[in-house]
């Protein structure tokens, strides 16, 4: 009985101190990994044939559908993995050496495990548990975010412009579609190659400005794409977008080829060409400009101001001087604002001899341009074609003969004193607006009709351009021959001579005719 009560303490007291012993350590004693079952909820596992997916957990297809389309089993899940987990496919390409290899998320918690079985890669991607204490999204939200996840990857992938990220090295680790269809027509099989190319070059200055490049897409027309680029950065994310400036770039081409051919032809124009912006300073001008006004080109290349330029000429005497300063002063605002009114016009006369035609044009944005032609030739030959049209018709008037000329469309266009006389015409005041008809209808109501068809003769005669002779009797008595010469450039010439004045000279040419 003793020993059994001994025992029973003996028993007793182990058992208290085990007790104790597992109150102490317990804190100390790791928690219970997961149940598989709890694992796989969690957990994608794939296996991998080097590009052929072998086999794959419910959860892993789904997650791989969600990939680029296009690219083989390996590339799609390499496209979803690399930009989560930086240095996976360094750590692939040691995975037959290493034989396993466990890989982090990078700013997240979840786990990548790979493992080399024999040229078979098995992968296990483990995510992080549901935990709703820990304020979790419910289950509502989840799916409300899956499927935004899932607009947003088809509005990426239906985007028309390559869209690409790059890691740390400078590597792609995602791109869209539509920069593996740049890729894929680079290579000469049309295959997609991972990791993909660098289709871009990386942009120089300020960060998200954007640069312009080009490349060869590949397309076997030998002609390059333009694009726009622009890298952003989202949440550590490297993100470049290139936006397509083929049209920009054709449009940039051909203005710059129009403004080089106008270039060409102004520089070998003969007409001072100076075109002045809103502020008036000059913004372009041809050599012609210096050369009319001998400016230096040091001084036109420096944007002087209108009224500098205007200063300049009138310091070298290169315009005509004025009166006094200040009515000059007015003079020149009126021009610049009659120019860009477009009804600035006018001849300076230079101290020199020379003669030029200023005209002023508005152009748009408030610019106004200003042509100066030398028309000293033009002048001096306009001089002196009136020079000697008035010195010919100081002959012809001093002759004592009426006379007077039509042209080969029958317009008068030349008569002399004496035929104003006779006539009673002012010969500035009938030239180039009477014709034959006219003409001859006015000789008629002067004349005794003596034959009906005299003045129809004579108006036929002149039309036919011949040599001919009648005799007219006006109603004063006088006695007139009148006698027709064609002269050089078709004109025709009818002269009036008194019948005393004809017989005189002894040569009356016939037939005679006389006129009512």
């Amino acid at each position: 009985m003793d020993i059994d009560l001994n025992s029973a303490l003996v028993l007793a007291g182990v058992s208290l101190i085990s007790a104790l012993v597992a109150v102490f350590l317990l804190p100390f004693i790791p928690r219970r990994a997961p149940s598989p079952g709890a694992e796989s909820r969690n957990s994608m596992v794939f296996l991998f044939d080097g590009e052929h997916l072998v086999d794959a957990t419910p959860d892993g297809r789904r997650f791989l559908a969600g990939g680029p389309k296009g690219l083989t089993d390996w590339q799609r899940f390499c496209a979803l993995i690399v930009p989560r987990f930086p240095g996976f496919p360094e750590r692939m390409e040691r995975l037959p050496k290493d034989g396993s290899a466990l890989l982090t998320e990078a700013g997240g918690e979840a786990q990548l495990t790979a493992t080399w079985l024999d040229g078979v890669i098995r992968l296990t991607l483990q995510m992080p548990r549901f935990n709703e204490d820990a304020g979790l999204t419910d289950a509502q939200s989840l799916a409300a975010l899956t499927a935004e996840l899932a607009t947003l990857r088809d509005v990426v992938e239906a985007m028309p412009t390559p869209a690409w990220q790059q890691d740390d090295k400078g590597g792609v680790a995602w791109a869209n579609s539509a920069y593996l269809d740049i890729v894929r027509s680079r290579h000469d099989k049309g295959q997609i190659v991972w990791p993909l190319p660098v289709l871009f070059s990386q942009p120089k200055g300020e960060p998200g400005a954007p640069h312009r490049q080009a490349i060869d897409t590949g397309t076997g027309t030998g002609r390059e794409r333009w694009f726009d680029c622009v890298a952003v950065e989202a949440h550590g994310a490297s993100l470049h977008f290139a936006l397509p400036a083929d049209a920009t770039v054709r449009a940039e081409t051909a203005l710059r080829n129009f403004v080089q051919t106008l270039t060409k032809t102004f520089a070998e124009l003969p007409i001072g060409l100076a075109v002045f912006n809103r502020k008036r300073e000059l913004v372009l001008f041809n050599p012609a400009m210096s050369e009319l006004f001998n400016l230096e080109p040091e001084f036109l290349t420096g944007r002087p101001t209108l009224l500098n330029v205007l200063d300049r000429l009138r310091e070298t005497r290169m315009m005509p001087e004025p009166k006094n300063y200040r009515s000059w002063r007015e003079q020149i605002l009126r021009l610049e604002r009659d120019a860009s009114d477009g009804v600035y016009s006018d001849t300076w006369t230079l101290p020199g001899g020379q003669v030029y035609r200023v005209t002023g044009r508005p152009h748009p944005d408030g610019a106004v341009a200003f042509l100066f032609e030398d028309i000293s030739t033009e002048m001096s030959m306009t001089r002196r074609f009136r020079g000697e049209i008035e010195t010919g018709q100081a002959v012809i008037d001093s002759l004592p003969e009426a006379i007077v000329v039509f042209s080969s469309a029958g317009v008068l266009t030349l008569s002399n004193s004496a035929y104003a006389e006779l006539w009673g015409e002012d010969p500035r005041l009938v030239m180039g607006t009477t014709d034959i008809a006219g003409a001859t209808a006015k000789w008629q109501a002067q004349c005794l009709l003596t034959q009906s068809e005299a003045a129809a003769d004579l108006s036929h005669r002149i039309r036919q351009r011949e040599a001919w002779s009648c005799e007219l009797i006006r109603r004063d008595g006088r006695r007139l021959d009148c006698f027709l010469k064609p002269v050089a450039g078709g004109c025709m010439m009818v002269e009036f001579r008194a019948a005393s004045q004809a017989d005189t000279a002894g040569a009356r040419p016939v037939p005679r005719a006389s006129m009512g």
